[in-house]
């Protein structure tokens, strides 16, 4: 029967037959084969004449044949087992599938069916289903579907984003019993039940915003999108959900309009691509065309088109992870900057492709989204500007400045110079003029170096008084001269009537060979070396100015400080004192309200009685005193007697409570000066005693506030021999 094949007509045919007889050698291994008769067919898919075939055997007119077809083909006419298997023939871009079977013994039949339409559909639908499952799976809106009975039967990663339910939760779950409130669920059931029946209701082929429930009970506002689908002669539902929580509430409590509602939910929008790569052709989604600001077509676009449009200096980028997606597997996840062809803005877009490959393992297409992040990447560039600088100056910080070491840490760069800068006096300031008035000139010196320097210098405050200057190509001599630049700069200004004093020290790496971090540690060691003579001058200049600007605060202050000093000087001179405790003392005694220069000036000339908020502000000058006078290092004994000076004789005084002799003499005599004087002189809030009633009260708090030896030398010698006391 098998005769009867080869005699049809078969040019409409596109099934091919052919007999064969096989060739062993001396072991009966199968060698080669004898064409003995073919239709038509075959003879096309050979691309060669019966008349050629016939007769010949296969390895004399095909050499390419492998042994390994040779043994399918003999093992099937040796032994009677037929194959079956498909295969794709490159030459004719056709898909055939083959039977191979044994009329009798030691020949074979092959039969080859054309079923290339057939994979083709089939090839389409894995596409199809691919890229549809791309779109489900990077969309940031849930899409899901609902079988004939209210079922949900897919659940995408959005959805869970959106309502809080797994995939393994909602699956199988009625849709509006599971995110819907209770008040939808009548018009739902009967809507439903006419859908069921005609594939048809109010809410199909519509965008409705309807009120919606979380896992967590939450209530958020979402926009249903739904249509109808046949499957099994049955009528299932598609929906795409977007959650517009948001939006919604802007536009209740803004009363927005519909164009920027519907701006807001474009910017959130993503668009997806798809890339033939036998083609290099490439179809973009409406958005997609919207990010790069090109019109859309429903059809596929030449691939250079996005290319011509993302900026030159990431073609090499995009290049090398488009080479390492299609020949490497390697991850296509890519931020680069395009601009957009409508409105010329340069944009942000972050992109994500997915590799394809045909039934033979070969790279297909590309299926990707792409999203505009340009305001995420300028919130990330404003939070890195700010992690580089410091926030008061404006200048560099020690993260950048560390970084920026290692950068110029190279040849190019050489002589390069590290200058060490040092605010004298900061701490002096901070105590005594207030945080504010330290920040002031923290930002006066910044400028004062932004102006001296080159732009290509790296200025930094790396502590909170230290600042370091990286100076590429920059010799001693040039450093140097950049010193005493800033120091003029520096002279030629003032913060609060203090001058601007800046000690500085620096190295200059002049070979490979050096270590950067040592050259750092020697600029630091001289800066500090210089700071030990610069700072203390600076301190004595800035404590003038603090008892200079208290004066001007409170003109009695000035008055009661110099009769102070003298009455601690006569009794310097009672006690019998060396001539430089006599010294001493009397300075003690002018700088012992030192620290009220921290106090408000509102309470300091305050007519009436104090509140006792006010007073506990007035009690820590005493210690305020001791901070400014303790940073100048010949003035840390009168920092102490400062400290102590209301210290009381029975242990009830402040700060620390000292008792009888555990107070320093020089404090109990400037307590003892101090409250004579404040006794008979002019207060707004108490009136002016006379001497005798003065020395009552003295004698009456010798021995509780005062040191009882002290009060009686104090009235005999210092009091009864008439010390002027100057009349306010």
């Amino acid at each position: 029967m098998i005769e009867n094949f080869f005699k049809i007509d078969t040019k409409q045919v596109s099934v091919g037959y052919s007999n064969h007889e096989i060739i062993c050698d001396d072991q009966g291994n199968p060698k080669d084969y004898k064409f003995i008769n073919m239709n038509n067919f075959y003879e096309r898919l050979l691309n060669r004449k019966k008349e050629e075939l016939l007769g010949k055997t296969a390895v004399s007119l095909f050499p390419e044949i492998t042994q390994e077809w040779l043994n399918v083909c003999g093992n099937v006419a040796l032994n009677g087992e037929p194959v079956h298997f498909q295969n794709y023939l490159g030459r004719l871009k056709k898909y055939f599938d083959i039977t191979i079977y044994s009329p009798q013994p030691r020949q074979f039949v092959i039969i080859a069916v054309d079923i290339t339409d057939q994979k083709n559909l089939e090839n389409a639908l894995k596409e199809s289903e691919t890229r549809m499952h791309a779109v489900a799976t990077s969309a940031n809106d849930a899409i899901l579907i609902m079988d004939s009975m209210g079922l949900i039967t897919f659940w995408n990663p959005a959805a869970k984003n959106i309502f809080g339910y797994s995939a393994a939760e909602a699956i199988g779950q009625n849709l509006h019993n599971l995110i819907a409130p209770a008040k939808y669920h009548k018009s739902y059931n009967s809507a439903f039940s006419i859908f069921k029946k005609t594939g048809k209701g109010p809410a199909i082929g519509k965008a409705l915003d309807f009120e919606s429930c979380r896992k967590d009970k939450t209530k958020i506002y979402v926009q249903l999108s739904l249509s109808a689908i046949r499957i099994n002669n049955e009528w299932h539902s598609v929906g795409l959900i977007r959650d517009i929580t948001v939006q919604k509430h802007s536009a209740d409590l803004l009363k927005q309009s519909e164009m920027r509602l519907i701006a807001a939910q474009k910017m959130a929008h993503v668009g997806n691509w798809e890339l033939d790569l036998s083609t290099n052709k490439m179809w973009a989604s409406e958005e997609a065309c919207n990010i790069y600001g090109i019109a859309y077509h429903d059809t596929y676009l030449p691939q250079d088109l996005t290319r011509k449009y993302t900026l030159p200096e990431y073609h090499s980028k995009l290049d090398t992870a488009w080479t390492n997606l299609i020949f490497n597997n390697a991850a296509y996840d890519i931020e680069f900057q395009i601009k957009n062809q409508k409105n010329g803005e340069i944009r942000y877009v972050h992109s994500i492709g997915n590799l394809i490959r045909d039934d033979y393992g070969n790279p297909s297409k590309v299926l990707g989204t792409i999203q505009d992040v340009t305001n995420i990447k300028l919130k990330e560039a404003k939070i890195l500007d700010l992690s580089f600088h410091d926030q008061l100056t404006g200048l560099y910080n020690r993260r950048f400045y560390k970084e920026e070491l290692k950068r110029m840490d190279l040849k190019r760069n050489l002589p390069l110079t590290i200058l060490m800068g040092d605010i004298n006096g900061l701490k002096l300031i901070n105590d005594s003029f207030g945080h504010d008035v330290g920040d002031t000139l923290l930002k006066k010196a910044a400028t004062i170096l932004t102006k001296c320097c080159r732009t290509n210098d790296i200025i930094s405050r790396i502590g909170g008084d230290e600042f370091v200057i990286l100076l590429p190509q920059t010799d001693r001599f040039e450093t140097e001269q950049l010193i005493k630049r800033i120091k003029i700069r520096a002279s030629q200004e003032k913060v609060a009537s203090i001058d601007i004093s800046i000690s500085f020290g620096y190295e200059t790496m002049v070979y490979e060979t050096e270590n950067v971090k040592d050259v750092f540690k020697k600029a630091e060691d001289h800066m500090y070396h210089n700071k030990l003579f610069e700072s203390p001058s600076l301190r004595s200049k800035t404590i003038d100015t603090i008892m200079k600007t208290l004066y001007e605060k409170n003109i009695r202050e000035e008055q009661h400080s110099h009769r102070v000093s003298t009455l601690c000087q006569s009794m310097g001179e009672t006690l019998g004192f060396p001539e430089h405790k006599i010294k001493e003392l009397k300075t003690v005694g002018l700088l012992h309200d030192i620290g009220k220069i921290a106090i408000d000036e509102k309470i300091l000339n305050k007519p009436d009685k104090l509140t006792n908020d006010e007073w506990l502000e007035i009690k820590r000058h005493s210690e305020i005193g001791y901070r400014i006078l303790s940073t100048v290092n010949e003035m840390s004994e009168i920092a102490e007697y400062v400290l102590a000076h209301h210290e009381k004789w029975d242990g009830n005084g402040y700060p620390k409570g000292l008792k009888g002799n555990e107070i320093p003499l020089e404090s109990r005599i400037i307590t003892i000066s101090d409250a004579y004087d404040a006794m008979t002189s002019k207060r707004t809030y108490q009136r002016k005693m006379q001497v005798t009633e003065a020395i009552t009260e003295l004698q009456k708090n010798a021995g509780i506030q005062f040191d009882p030896g002290l009060v009686m030398l104090f009235i005999e010698k210092v009091i009864k021999t008439e010390v002027p006391v100057t009349p306010e």
